[in-house]
């Protein structure tokens, strides 16, 4: 059979053969696939990308001026198309760009709106993996496992989201403004937050707080992370970063309205304005340890906060300035399953180190004894009565017969401690929660208040002699 000539196809496509335009598909899908997969890697993006190729043929062939023209035209729309899938896919950036992130065109910020105000369009579930794998950089098996997916399931809501993403774009041509309403619980939140922020310039993303989907409120400056969940938030479909937020004198509740640039807060006729900070936040769900914990421990926040009271008390009071040692609020936590106590303790020496050699020496590793300030020595320590889930190996027999307690030793920053305290609420709370793992790994905190809730503390180091 003789091959019908593109012209012909056109003229029949026009007059609306749609037989005509199913030979045209099948006579150019090989083509089109090849260039497109020249510059898109994944598969199921070449598939999407090909079939937007296709429909805009169909809806723009009336356009042709020089139907034996076809090809070179077909080639324009694939290339714009191809282009435009590469500055939408601008939103996902690498992991180690996220701390030195390349400044987005106006256009790319102006698709990462448009994308946020459609994503409303879909399921919590689509929005989910959408969130994960487009706007943090999650790979789909890291999508998966977050998720609790399989990865065949991950792909396929993929699909699907953007299949339905795909005609809310079409019908979107202005960016649309996200409103929400904070009230006072949810303003106390974000500000209890806000204290954790990082202000380090190398790592502008840090100085944000990062409003995740399903509401949760993240802000970490690299020793301690605070997650909180905002309620009005909850419906939020892609993430955000706000900040920075210094000399930012919040308001009790607010109107949120999170525009092209920046997040406005209105109240009571007043506006405030923090900018948005683009790129994508640390992968801070994979920080978050999922195994369990050597030891978990519970304690009264009535006894707990009693006890730090007094421990500020000696260690504000009782640690001077010194010319040759530099002070941090350090507290060693002496944990001891058996006897059910946790020990908050301090001393004269505890929390001072400096520089000896280009080495990093603690004072109580030191060989002289130049106590600072020429205080009189002192220790003080505060056990507290506290539940324990750890392991039945952390009994130790002697000589076959005695029994003693094994005690584990980790060192924490005190104001770091306090400040975590009180953005988790622990003074409404029964109890407190800490989890310990390896002595280099983060201790995690938790209030019954809010399973969604917690803190990653990083512990000091501890040296031969702590």
């Amino acid at each position: 059979m003789e091959q019908i000539e593109d012209s012909a196809l056109i003229a029949r496509i026009l007059d609306g053969d749609r037989k005509a335009f199913a030979i045209l598909v099948q006579r150019y899908s090989r083509y089109v696939y090849a260039l497109i997969a020249r510059s898109v890697r994944l598969v199921d993006d070449v598939e999407d990308i090909a079939q937007i190729v296709f429909v805009k043929v169909y809806e723009n062939l009336h356009q042709l001026r020089k139907p034996d023209r076809f090809r070179p035209w077909l080639h324009s729309i694939i290339r714009n198309t191809v282009n435009s899938h590469h500055r939408r896919r601008a939103v996902q950036l690498r992991l180690e760009e996220t701390f030195y992130p390349e400044p987005a065109t106006h256009e790319e910020e102006e698709i990462k709106q448009v994308v946020r105000a459609a994503l409303h369009i879909l399921s919590a579930e689509h929005r989910q993996v959408i969130a994960h794998h487009y706007f943090k950089g999650y790979s789909y098996a890291e999508t998966a496992d977050l998720l609790d997916l399989t990865v065949e399931t991950v792909r396929g809501r993929l699909r699907r989201a953007r299949l339905k993403l795909k005609g809310e774009l079409h019908k979107m041509s202005d960016t649309q403004m996200q409103t929400t309403e904070l009230d006072r619980a949810d303003m106390d939140a974000l500000k209890k937050v806000i204290g954790f922020v990082s202000d380090d310039e190398k790592r502008p993303i840090l100085q944000g707080v990062c409003l995740d989907t399903g509401g949760r409120a993240t802000a970490t400056n690299g020793h301690i992370m605070i997650i909180r969940t905002l309620k009005s938030l909850s419906e939020l479909a892609a993430p955000i970063v706000i900040g920075p937020w210094s000399d930012i004198l919040l308001p009790e509740q607010a109107t949120l309205k999170i525009a092209e640039e920046t997040a406005e807060l209105q109240s009571n006729g007043t506006t405030l304005q923090v900018p948005l900070i683009e790129g994508p936040y640390v992968k801070y769900e994979q920080v978050i340890p999922q195994e369990a914990p050597s030891m978990r421990v519970s304690i009264s926040s009535t006894l707990l906060s009693h006890a730090l009271n007094l421990l500020q008390d000696f260690m504000e009071a009782r640690h001077p300035e010194s010319d040759m040692w530099q002070y941090r609020p350090r507290v060693d936590l002496h944990l001891s399953p058996l006897t059910q106590t946790i020990t908050f303790l301090t001393s004269r020496d505890t929390g001072y180190a400096r520089e000896d050699n280009g080495k990093f020496q603690y004072l109580l590793d030191a060989k002289d004894d130049i106590s600072p300030g020429g205080v009189a020595d002192w220790i003080f320590q505060i056990p507290l009565n506290a539940k324990f889930e750890t392991p039945s190996e952390d009994t130790l027999r002697l000589n076959g017969s005695e029994e003693r307690p094994v005690v584990h030793r980790f060192a924490v920053n005190f104001a770091y401690l306090k400040q975590i305290l009180h953005a988790l609420d622990f003074e409404d709370s029964d109890e407190i929660t800490m989890e310990f793992r390896e002595q280099g790994k983060a201790i995690i905190l938790r209030t019954p208040l809010n399973e969604e809730w917690l803190a990653l503390l990083m512990p000091i180091r501890l040296k031969s002699k702590d």
